[in-house]
C-alpha cells in the first residue's frame, strides 16, 4: 500500500462526483460466447424438447423443411425414393420447426423469453439458468415462437438483440420456428440423420413425452411411442436405512414401471449401413448374450432368393435399399424404471446459497429414478432385432454404459468416476436425478461450489440407496420364483433350461 493515500477517500470522492455510466453488454457477442459452451451435438432439440417436457407435453414433432438445389434437378420419376434420395443429398435446410402439445405460455413465461439467465423459477422445474433457449441462436438468426394467442419473433439490428410481438390466429400447439442461419446446410442424411435419430429416441429415456416423430418435409423420417404400465410399489429391505449421511435426503417410496418404447422408421435411415446389416446383428448377438441366444442367429440370417444362403455381402440388401427408401421397420424395446420419491431437509444456509446461485429455492421434495433392462427384458427387445434399431437403442438402453441424466444425459465422467474405465454410474443402469445442479451447459455436475457440491453429493448418495433398493427386488422376485420350482428344497443349483422357466415373462403394454 502506498504511504499516505487514503483510498477510501478517494473512493468515497468517486462516487459523489463521477460520471454515471452504465455498463453495456455486447449481446450478439455474449450469446456467441455462450453458445460455445453447447459442444454437444443437437444441443437446441435437446433444450427444446426439455422446455416441452416441463410444459408437460405428451408429444414433440420436429420438421426439417428443405430448399431445392439450383445445380441439380429433381429426379424425373415419380418413384418415392427416388424423390426421398434426392431431397437427402441434393437440398438444403431453410426452417426447422420444432412443435409440442404442452401448456400454452403464461405472460411469465414471455417475459423470461425476453431476458437472458431469467431462469424458470419453478423449483420442481429442470430449467435454472434461462440460457439453454438461446442456444436457438446457433441455427438460426430470427427464432419465430407462437403459443396460445401470441407470438414473438427476434430479430438483430447491428448487436442489439430485439423482439417483436404480436397476437396472431389462436393456435393450439406451441411452435418454435427457426430460419436456418446457413442457408447452405445440407439436410441431415447417413451418419448424420442416424446420429439425430439416435439422440431423439434417447431422449424419450425419461422425459414424459409418449411420442416424438421426425419429418423431412413431409416425409416422416421416425416415429417413437412409449407407453408405461401401472406403477407398483417396491417392498425397501429390512433394516436399510433410507436416509444419507449427512441427512439432508430421505426415501419415501420407491415404485417400478414397465416400460415399451416403439420405434418405426424409414428404410432410408439404414440405408448407408446396409451392407452391414446381417454382420451388425450376429455381433450384437454374440457379444451380449452370446451363450443364450445363439439360436436366434439363424432366425435372423436374411436368405438370398437366389441360392437360400445368407446374404452375407449385402448386395442384395443395397439393391432394395435403393428401391425401397420410403419402405417402414418397426421394432420396440423393453425396461423398467424405479423411481423413488425423497423428501429433503436443507438448512437455512444452504437454502440461501442455493438461491442466491439458481434463483429458486431447493425442492422440497424430488425424485431419483433408476433405468435398467432385466434379462427377460433383453431377451425380448433383441428378439429379430434389426441393426439399425439396435444402434437407435443403445442410448435408451443400458449394457454397461450406464448414464448420469438430468432430464437428458450428461457428460459426466470423471467427476465422479474415479478411471475412464469406469462408467458414471458404476453399473449397467441410468439414473435420472433431476435436482442435480448441473454447469450452465448441463454438460457436468457442479462439484466446485461447497453448498452446491454437499446437495450433489447427497443425491448421489440418495441414487445409491435407490440402486440398493432396486436390486434387492429383483432379487427378491427371483428368490420367489425359484421357491417355486419342483425339487428346489432338495438342490442349490439349477441347469440353464430350468432357470429360463422361472424368469419372470415379459409385461407387453
Amino acid at each position: 500500500m502506498v504511504a499516505g493515500v487514503d483510498h477510501n477517500a478517494l473512493r468515497a470522492q468517486a462516487v459523489e462526483i463521477g460520471e454515471d455510466r452504465a455498463v453495456t453488454v455486447n449481446k450478439r457477442s455474449l450469446i456467441d460466447k455462450q453458445l460455445s459452451r453447447y459442444s454437444r451435438p443437437w444441443s437446441t432439440l435437446r433444450e427444446l424438447i426439455q422446455n416441452a417436457a416441463d410444459a408437460s407435453a405428451s408429444r414433440v414433432v420436429v420438421k426439417i423443411d428443405t430448399k431445392p438445389s439450383l445445380r441439380v434437378p429433381s429426379p424425373r420419376s415419380e418413384d418415392p425414393s427416388a424423390q426421398l434420395k434426392h431431397v437427402l443429398h441434393n437440398h438444403t435446410i431453410s426452417n426447422w420447426v420444432i412443435e409440442n402439445n404442452g401448456h400454452a405460455f403464461r405472460p411469465e413465461d414471455w417475459a423470461r423469453l425476453q431476458e437472458i439467465s431469467s431462469g424458470n423459477p419453478d423449483e420442481d422445474k429442470i430449467g435454472a439458468f434461462g440460457v439453454g433457449f438461446y442456444s436457438v441462436f446457433s441455427i438460426s438468426e430470427k427464432p419465430y415462437i407462437s403459443s396460445g394467442s401470441e407470438a414473438l419473433e427476434f430479430y438483430w439490428k447491428d448487436n442489439d438483440l430485439r423482439t417483436k410481438r404480436f397476437k396472431p390466429p389462436q393456435i393450439t400447439d406451441t411452435v418454435f420456428q427457426l430460419p436456418a442461419r446457413d442457408t447452405g446446410s445440407s439436410v441431415p442424411h447417413g451418419q448424420e440423420l442416424l446420429s439425430l435419430c439416435e439422440f431423439l429416441t434417447g431422449s424419450m429415456t425419461f422425459v414424459g413425452l409418449q411420442s416424438i416423430e421426425l419429418f423431412i418435409d413431409d416425409w416422416r423420417i421416425l416415429h417413437l411411442q412409449k407407453s408405461i404400465a401401472d406403477a407398483v410399489v417396491l417392498g425397501v429391505p429390512p433394516g436399510l436405512n433410507k436416509t444419507t449421511p449427512d441427512k439432508l435426503m430421505r426415501i419415501t417410496q420407491v415404485t417400478q414401471q414397465a416400460v415399451q418404447l416403439e420405434v418405426e422408421w424409414m428404410k432410408a435411415l439404414g440405408s448407408t449401413s446396409s451392407l452391414r446389416t446381417n454382420i451388425d446383428i450376429n455381433a450384437t448377438l454374440e457379444t451380449t448374450t452370446k451363450s443364450v441366444f445363439s439360436f436366434f442367429k439363424k432366425k435372423l440370417e436374411t436368405p438370398n432368393q437366389n441360392t437360400g444362403k445368407p446374404d452375407l455381402d449385402g448386395k442384395s440388401a443395397a439393391k432394395s435399399t435403393v428401391q425401397e427408401l420410403t419402405a417402414t421397420c418397426r421394432h420396440k424395446a423393453f425396461f423398467h424404471i424405479n423411481k423413488a420419491t425423497i423428501s429433503t431437509n436443507v438448512n437455512r444456509e444452504l437454502g440461501a446459497e442455493f438461491l442466491r446461485l439458481r434463483k429458486k429455492p431447493p425442492p422440497k421434495a424430488t425424485t431419483v429414478s433408476f433405468l435398467a433392462q432385466s434379462y427377460d427384458e433383453n431377451a425380448a427387445s433383441i428378439l429379430n432385432e434389426p441393426a439399425v434399431a439396435s444402434k437407435l437403442f443403445k442410448s435408451v438402453v443400458p449394457e454397461k454404459k450406464g448414464q448420469v441424466y438430468i432430464g437428458f444425459t450428461t457428460s459426466q465422467s470423471k467427476s465422479i468416476a474415479k478411471t475412464e474405465d469406469i462408467y458414471p454410474t458404476g453399473l449397467a443402469a441410468h439414473l435420472e436425478i433431476p435436482a442435480l445442479v448441473p454447469t450452465v451447459e448441463r454438460e457436468q455436475l457442479d462439484l466446485n461450489s461447497k453448498h452446491i457440491k454437499d446437495w450433489n453429493t447427497e443425491l448421489l448418495r440418495a441414487a445409491g440407496i435407490v440402486s440398493r433398493i432396486s436390486w434387492s427386488a429383483a432379487t427378491t422376485d427371483l428368490q420367489e420364483q425359484l421357491s417355486k420350482y419342483p425339487g428346489m428344497t432338495e438342490r442349490k443349483v439349477l441347469a440353464p433350461n430350468e432357470l429360463q422357466e422361472v424368469l419372470p415373462a415379459v409385461k407387453w403394454l
